[in-house]
């Protein structure tokens, strides 16, 4: 299939007193699907036999599943639930991770209009998080609980007493009076489901979907199928199609998060795709795993946050077997969650000049677990920073603040609001319908607004020193990975109501072992030589950038990794820059300290 030229950037700006903007795209949204059950029975009805999903059996093959057999058991697993009263006011709690069952009992739960709850593994499985997936339970109140293995999660159901709630467990495990899937698939209501997806609209609701609580507590956010359908009809106004098909998609990514458990499948399922689930992941014991599949899997879109594409760029350069069979394939790269430093977009960009014979462009958004339809980057752009323009059918409103914008967006495929929470619900929205996203934007070229948004940090995550300065945290930490690459993981900014600003640093493992010649954190962390290193990137750093918003006087480094029971870290990587400092106050009063201690270095 020859490449589309994808649309160029087109936008329309309104003023308003008070330098507030108003923004629009210049490209029209197209037509809506009914809903997302609507996209993929359309889909099943076209290409039946497809593979839709493929996911690792207990000898390390990929089992798969076609379309037909995805729409089959999630027929019979629909007239289960109608046939125990199910409904829009019975949700359904999904605790076990991504698999080919979780797959076809949310999809059984959207055809009998039961709104899914998919949780964060963490919270059923890490003692520390318990008290989150209690919260969660309080706040959907389901009426039914699934698990692949409810032996993983019989600790967590205890503790908490959702064991003896009055619900019905769907799944296996000892313990738990759970329903297997074997016994409910045994018999199929075709017109009783049929009759159920005729009801559903725009306004059904299909998930319930809890934020990472990268700033705060998680709030469950209400998604409907208009939201999600809303996105797609955006997507294919701005990438001129559908997505290329056949679309092959390897994905470690958890469900629990909007990305992947909701827009990622639903723009498979439209394209006729699959999706490959990887049994790895970015972190050091779990990667080779990811690498083995990329040789099996062979995708054609490849996508994730900035640390997987690093900890990838470094695997492709050193190995040339996995960087021809991976290049051979792949047509669309994207990326989210973090902005890309620049040194991993080069070096991805020399790879693909070396094995495809050309440069190719990254797509990358700034959406929410609240908001399907926003800012999207759909043209070519060699400035990562720039995270794009409205997507068609949303209208971004920009507050002034400071030097950046402050973003709220209205659109279909904003939520309507947190379940059960009238009051943050309220406090979410303007009194003109606008969602506060809570990021802040600056334009990439103020006298040519089609050159995009550039992303400026959570609002949230703004802070002032004691001199009056704002410091941006979120694009100075990204701005100090890229400095550090590739010795630096991640960054926590510190320096709220201080004179300087000072960052408590986590390692990228496998580079410092070149400079200390130990994969030891903790001897990483005390080596001379490391931190001499890292020195001498921090002053080229403060040496560029001038302003005291923007230097780094102090910095520590640290071998105790980010805390996901203690809301240090979510899921997708994303570190908690609050939390961290709030659990790990005694660090952060070394760093102010005036009798420096002996860990902490001065730049």
């Amino acid at each position: 299939m020859s490449e589309i030229a994808p649309p160029e950037p087109r936008v329309s700006v309104k003023q308003r007193s008070g330098g507030e903007l108003i923004l629009t795209s210049g490209h029209e949204s197209q037509p809506m699907a009914t809903s997302l059950v609507r996209v993929f029975l359309d889909t099943v009805s076209t290409q039946p036999d497809t593979t839709l999903l493929a996911e690792k059996n207990a000898e390390g093959e990929f089992e798969l599943l076609s379309y037909r057999d995805a729409r089959d058991r999630a027929y019979a697993i629909a007239t289960w639930l109608l046939q125990k009263g199910a409904g829009q006011n019975m949700p359904l709690l999904i605790l076990s991770g991504a698999s080919i069952d979780h797959f076809v009992v949310a999809l059984g739960a959207m055809l009998a209009k039961v709104p899914c709850t998919p949780a964060s593994m963490s919270y059923s499985t890490v003692p520390a998080a318990y008290p989150k997936l209690q919260a969660l339970f309080d706040r959907i109140r389901p009426a039914f609980v699934f698990s692949t293995d409810f032996e993983m999660q019989a600790k967590s159901l205890e503790v908490t007493g959702i064991a003896n709630e009055k619900v019905m467990f769907i799944g296996q495990g000892d313990g738990i009076r759970a329903t297997p899937l074997s016994e409910i698939e045994h018999h199929t209501d075709a017109e009783l489901v049929d009759a159920s997806v005729a009801e559903i609209n725009h306004d059904t609701v299909t998930r319930y979907m809890f934020t990472s609580g990268s700033t705060g507590a998680p709030k469950g956010v209400i998604h409907t199928h208009g939201m999600i359908c809303a996105m797609l009809a955006a997507r294919v106004a701005t990438k001129g199609e559908k997505a290329p098909s056949p679309v092959r998609v390897l994905d470690w990514m958890p469900w629990s998060h909007v990305g992947a458990g909701l827009m990622r499948l639903a723009m498979v399922i439209e394209s006729g795709g699959c999706i490959y689930l990887d049994d790895g992941k970015p972190v050091p014991d779990e990667y080779h795993k990811t690498l083995e599949n990329l040789l099996v899997v062979k995708p054609t879109m490849y996508g994730g946050a900035p640390l997987g594409w690093n900890m990838l760029v470094d695997a492709l350069e050193r190995d040339e077997a996995l960087a021809i069979s991976f290049f051979s394939h792949v047509t669309s790269l994207q990326y989210g969650s973090a902005a890309m430093p620049v040194s991993t977009y080069d070096r991805l960009q020399a790879l693909l000049l070396k094995y495809q014979g050309a440069r190719k462009p990254m797509a990358t958004s700034l959406q929410s677990t609240e908001v399907a339809v926003g800012i999207s980057r759909y043209w070519p752009c060699e400035d990562q920073s720039v995270v794009g323009l409205p997507m068609p059918g949303a209208e971004l409103k920009l507050l002034p603040v400071g030097d950046r914008y402050e973003v709220r967006v209205r659109s279909k495929g904003v939520t309507p609001g947190y379940i059960n929470d009238p009051r943050k619900t309220a406090e979410a929205f303007d009194d003109e319908g606008f969602f506060k996203m809570g990021d802040a934007v600056v334009f990439a070229d103020p006298n040519d607004y089609t050159k995009g948004l550039r992303f400026a940090g959570r609002i949230a995550e703004q802070f002032k020193l004691v001199t009056g300065t704002w410091v941006a945290a979120g694009t100075l930490r990204s701005q100090l990975i890229a400095a550090c690459a590739p010795y630096v993981r991640d960054v926590v900014i510190c320096g709220l109501n201080q004179p300087y600003i000072a960052v408590m640093i986590w390692t990228n493992i496998d580079a410092a072992n070149e400079v200390t010649g130990s994969s030891h954190v903790e001897e990483q962390v005390q080596n001379t030589l490391l931190q001499n290193k890292l020195r001498g990137l921090l002053a080229a750093h403060n040496a560029e950038s001038g302003a005291s918003s923007q230097r780094v006087a102090r910095f520590v480094l640290l071998s105790d990794p980010p805390d996901i029971g203690a809301g240090e870290i979510t899921d997708k990587g994303y570190v908690n820059q609050g939390a961290v400092q709030r659990n790990r106050a005694n660090v952060v009063d070394g760093l102010f300290a005036d009798d420096v201690p002996p860990q902490v270095v001065i730049v």
